[in-house]
């Protein structure tokens, strides 16, 4: 007889991230207990405390990883098109999410999580935030021709309410009866006000 074991992938520290990075992005973090994770790895509970001390240990680990994994894709966005389409291909980031079970991003799962407040947790989601503003800022910088920038507003101003505007498209998209061509429609008009005011 073959274990039912052998019909699932093994169990280490990225499996179970990956399996994470979707129950979190669908259930926030006070929705979700380590039992739940477990049960969806088809294991016991303890055997998760092997790889990480708690929950939180688990949330920001698997942050790490969403973090890491975006990090890559917009490195790849970056090396291609204009300034208009890398601002297109980032909103498509975001569209994906939708796409898959109108999961919204991780960051904005855990942002609103007062248990997800530790110091680590915390720490982070900064790093998120930093990792989108920086590229965000970068990208604006490399623009062939200048941007004119409204006075006061530097490059870094902008990527910044980029960043928050694609996240607060994304939770009103949520609640609309296709999020993701929600998303899509909004940002798309959201990028014309912004290329239109700068260039």
């Amino acid at each position: 007889m073959t274990s039912a074991k052998k019909n699932h992938p093994p169990l280490n520290r990225e499996t179970i991230l990956g399996a994470a990075i979707g129950l979190f992005q669908e259930r926030g973090f006070s929705g979700l207990g380590m039992r739940q994770i477990a049960d969806c790895l088809q294991i016991k509970a303890p055997s998760l405390y092997h790889h990480f001390t708690s929950k939180e240990d688990l949330a920001r680990q698997a942050l790490q990883l969403y973090r890491e994994s975006q990090a890559a894709r917009l490195l790849a966005i970056e090396a291609t098109g204009d300034v208009n389409e890398q601002l297109r291909m980032y909103a498509e980031l975001f569209a994906g999410m939708l796409d898959d079970g109108s999961r919204p991003c991780m960051y904005l799962m855990l942002v609103r999580e007062p248990s997800f407040q530790q110091q680590a947790g915390v720490d982070e989601l900064r790093l998120f935030v930093k990792q989108n503003v920086d590229w965000l800022e970068r990208i604006l910088r490399k623009s062939k021709g200048p941007l004119r920038l409204a006075a006061g507003v530097s490059e870094h101003a902008l990527a910044e309410l980029i960043f928050a505007s694609f996240e607060g498209i994304m939770a009103v998209s949520l609640a609309d009866q296709m999020p993701s061509a929600a998303f899509r429609k909004r940002a798309s008009d959201f990028l014309k006000l912004v290329m239109h005011a700068t260039t």
